[in-house]
């Protein structure tokens, strides 16, 4: 992806910064209302990749969007990244600034896939047994349902899956069969 290298060097940066000025917390919230804000608004994400509109302009707005409204650390984060032009940048290098944060933080993002929804109970035991078999700290669940499943459900940790649902046995036992 286009800048990734780019902002990944902005989000380290910002990191670093808001540790030495102890402001840490509130610029990680900042920065997840602001991804929030441009995943969630074509216009926003229109107006930061647009050549037509000059910096100054983006300047203006992106400063009565969020002035008062978030850290004054971030603030100034988001004018610098425009005044250097990498405005179009600014969801990539939240998404960025988040992963190293739950990273440091060990906070994993967990997908779950289930045939039906998830009472109460169950949701915890998933959540406690995820917790302790990988010591995670804390964990951001994202939840779905798919009937296709037949049962059973999809876990998705990082770049690890693990497919405990009933169409994934089958499409196993068809593979062994075809094998055969």
């Amino acid at each position: 992806m286009k800048g990734v290298r780019a902002a990944i060097r902005y989000a380290k940066a910002l990191m670093q910064l808001a540790k030495e000025k102890n402001s840490l917390d509130a610029v990680v919230l900042d920065i997840k209302m602001i991804h929030h804000l441009i995943e969630g608004s074509d216009d926003l994400r229109m107006l930061l990749s647009s050549p037509l509109i000059k910096s100054d302009k983006k300047q203006s707005i992106l400063s009565s969007l969020f002035s008062g409204k978030v850290n004054d650390l971030t603030l100034k984060f988001i004018q610098l990244v425009v005044d250097h032009n990498r405005e179009a940048s600014l969801a990539v290098i939240a998404e960025e600034f988040i992963a190293i944060y739950n990273e440091k933080n060990n906070i994993a993002k967990v997908s779950l896939t289930t045939a039906t929804a998830l009472d109460a109970n169950s949701r915890e035991m998933i959540l406690k047994t995820i917790k302790e078999k990988y010591n995670f700290s804390e964990i951001q669940l994202d939840e779905s349902v798919d009937s296709d499943l037949l049962g059973g459900m999809v876990m998705r940790i990082g770049d690890k899956q693990l497919d405990a649902s009933i169409r994934g046995q089958l499409r196993k036992i068809e593979n062994e069969l075809v094998q055969a």
